[in-house]
């Protein structure tokens, strides 16, 4: 085989294999920078958070209440999918309650808390809730809604809550709770690994489908 030929098979290698592959890389690696959100977030009728299972952690409750302190919005409306595995701990009317017990432990002053249901058999939580949110806003006649999300999903989740909400005159923006990850340590651990890949995954699932 003559030089030349191995050269240009080498070429092709490079741009047909290792080229995407490190375009993926890089993107992964850099995925902290542009998965969330850089935009201030401001005073609204309705705060939106949406609840992991089985429960969000007390550090995330306790910024919620801290935001409600400052009178940063009036209502709070709780995303909870509908869960009938067996091993599911808490029902989505019991988790409202243990929620509204931890809110009220640190201190948040009573306000109306209502919860949204995601049903087993939807797909996106954040689409659906969403989906239901739109609703409520035209009968509410909302102008302004908050959304409470996880830093690294802040990017994600207001972009499908706008693109939901376009219809409407309604200011949409979100506050982004910091994560214990940064851009520089994220790899170092499973759970970092976990958090920002799994947030990756599901940004590119929302792009795919249309939803952002």
């Amino acid at each position: 085989m003559q030089v030349s030929d191995l050269t240009f098979r080498l070429k092709l290698l490079f741009i047909g294999f290792l080229s995407p592959l490190l375009v993926l890389v890089g993107l992964i690696l850099s995925a902290p920078f542009w998965l969330k959100s850089s935009e201030t977030y401001q005073k609204s009728d309705v705060a939106v958070l949406e609840v992991s299972s089985p429960l969000p952690s007390k550090k995330m409750l306790k910024a919620v209440a801290t935001l409600a302190g400052r009178s940063d919005f009036k209502k709070l409306t709780l995303v909870i999918r509908e869960d009938k595995s067996q091993n599911h701990l808490f029902s989505p009317g019991e988790k409202e309650q243990k929620i509204r017990e931890l809110l009220n432990s640190f201190g948040m002053a009573p306000l109306h808390v209502s919860s949204i249901i995601i049903p087993v058999t939807k797909m996106g939580d954040t689409d659906e809730a969403s989906k239901n949110l739109l609703k409520i806003a035209v009968s509410d006649n909302l102008g302004a809604i908050l959304l409470l999300t996880r830093e690294y999903e802040s990017k994600r989740v207001l972009g499908t809550y706008r693109k939901t909400l376009a219809s409407l005159p309604i200011k949409v923006t979100a506050y982004g709770f910091p994560s214990d990850f940064s851009s520089s340590n994220w790899f170092l651990s499973e759970d970092g690994v976990r958090e920002i890949t799994g947030e990756f995954v599901r940004y590119l699932y929302s792009y795919i489908r249309g939803i952002l």
